[in-house]
Parts: structure tokens; C-alpha cells; sequence
């Protein structure tokens, strides 16, 4: 079974990219981040996201067992927490490096300009 991650990750070719690729996408990620008026702090929200999203999977399929349901679940945030926060403080190519490895290219250059100042999301009030 395939993913519309496994396909965004993928070349015309079919094949995974390979790791100098994603580099250099996600270097020039970053570079678009920055363009788009991005500082690390915006960018360090989608990685909270991210990260959190993952813990609440986590969380979800029983992480901690030993733990009342409470404790496990501030367990799984308070490591999400720690995980977010050692990205974050590597600065703004290692926030961008970890949202394609999660996410891929061409979702990630949707995140960034989504977050973009002054975007407007459809169906949004003005």
C-alpha cells in the first residue's frame, strides 16, 4: 500500500530521492521560508505541530502502558516538548530539514507559504 507521502517523495522516475536531493531541497526550503518573510519562530510552530501530532499518535496507541491514562499522555507531550525544542534550537535549515522528513517537498512549500504574513486562507473572515 502507498501513501501520498510515498508519492510526493518520489521522482518522475518512481524512485525515492536521494539523501544529497533532500538536502538540497530542504536548503532551499529554508531559503524560501526566508523570502516568504519566515522567521525561525513560525517555522518552530509547525515543527510543535509536527512533532505533537506524532505524540497524540502515540499516545493514541497506548504509549506508556505502565502509566495511568493522564500521566502517559503528559509523558508523550512532555517528550514531543523536548523533541520540538532540540529542532528549533538548530536553527531554521534543521526545522526545514525535519518538516520535509516528515512531510515531504512539495507539502512542506505548502506549509511555508500557508504560514507566509499575509496569506489568506480560503473560507477565511477578513
Amino acid at each position: 500500500m502507498t501513501t501520498s507521502r510515498q508519492h510526493a517523495d518520489r521522482g518522475e522516475s518512481g524512485t525515492p530521492p536521494r539523501p544529497d536531493q533532500e538536502v538540497q531541497g530542504a536548503a532551499a526550503l529554508a531559503r524560501l521560508a526566508g523570502e516568504l518573510g519566515l522567521a525561525e519562530t513560525d517555522v518552530g510552530e509547525l515543527v510543535y505541530e509536527m512533532v505533537h501530532r506524532g505524540s497524540s499518535d502515540a499516545y493514541n496507541n497506548g504509549a506508556h502502558p505502565e502509566l495511568g491514562d493522564l500521566d502517559a499522555f503528559d509523558a508523550v507531550h512532555d517528550d514531543a516538548d523536548e523533541q520540538a525544542s532540540a529542532i528549533n534550537n538548530r536553527g531554521l535549515e534543521a526545522q526545514v530539514a525535519a518538516l520535509v522528513g516528515a512531510f515531504g517537498e512539495q507539502q512542506v512549500e505548502r506549509m511555508l507559504r500557508d504560514e507566509a504574513p499575509g496569506h489568506t486562507h480560503p473560507g477565511s473572515v477578513s
